[in-house]
């Protein structure tokens, strides 16, 4: 096998390590997340109900203020992944979005155990369909957090080891990365914003 042969396996091998060690990262989490809401205490449990109580009667009433929902969600989810993306070419803010996808993935199963807890199984439908957007950009930015790891090792051994690549090639596709993040996200908030809060308000006046 040749060194540029060499090179490429070894650049594929490492990718594939890192994006198993990201992927078992957020299974971590996300079960720690899920158990968490059994040992918090009986009053953090009962606000949580109310915080819940309150959203579904909200789209029961239809009080629920879609457009500022959406203001709301494209804003923080388009700032954190712009911050992601910019933690990947300033290298040593990785460890940052590190921890970013380790709350992400603890706030996920932490929100459907909270649902199954408080509605029991009654409330499994509409309860999926309340975590469908958090899951939704979670693998998004867990995604471009792949691509931030990765261009940011490249930029390391291009500035203090050496490494020859194309430097303005990788960062055109690591760029496009980031504007089809920030589209889905668009997409994604537009739907939870307006399309979810009907298709909750059908199965929450059935089982909730």
């Amino acid at each position: 096998m040749n060194k540029a042969k060499y090179i490429a396996e070894y650049n594929k091998n490492t990718k594939r390590r890192l994006f198993k060690v990201l992927i078992y990262i957020s299974i971590i989490s996300f079960i720690l997340g899920v158990f968490y809401v059994a040992v918090i205490s009986k009053s953090e449990q009962k606000m949580i109900k109310m915080s819940f109580d309150a959203f579904f009667e909200s789209i029961k009433s239809n009080q629920l203020d879609s457009l500022n929902m959406f203001i709301n969600n494209c804003f923080s989810n388009i700032l954190v992944t712009i911050l992601v993306w910019i933690f990947g070419i300033s290298i040593v803010g990785i460890p940052i979005s590190i921890f970013y996808l380790i709350s992400k993935s603890f706030v996920l199963g932490f929100t459907i155990s909270s649902l199954i807890y408080t509605y029991s199984f009654k409330g499994l439908v509409p309860s999926l369909l309340y975590c469908i957007p958090f899951f939704f950009n979670f693998v998004i930015i867990f995604i471009l957090m792949f691509y931030a790891i990765n261009f940011s090792k490249m930029l390391y051994l291009h500035l203090f080891k050496g490494s020859d690549f194309n430097l303005k090639k990788k960062t055109i596709v690591y760029t496009k990365v980031l504007l089809i993040s920030v589209f889905l996200l668009f997409i994604s908030a537009l739907l939870s914003s307006y399309l979810l809060p009907i298709l909750l308000k059908s199965f929450t006046n059935l089982f909730i």
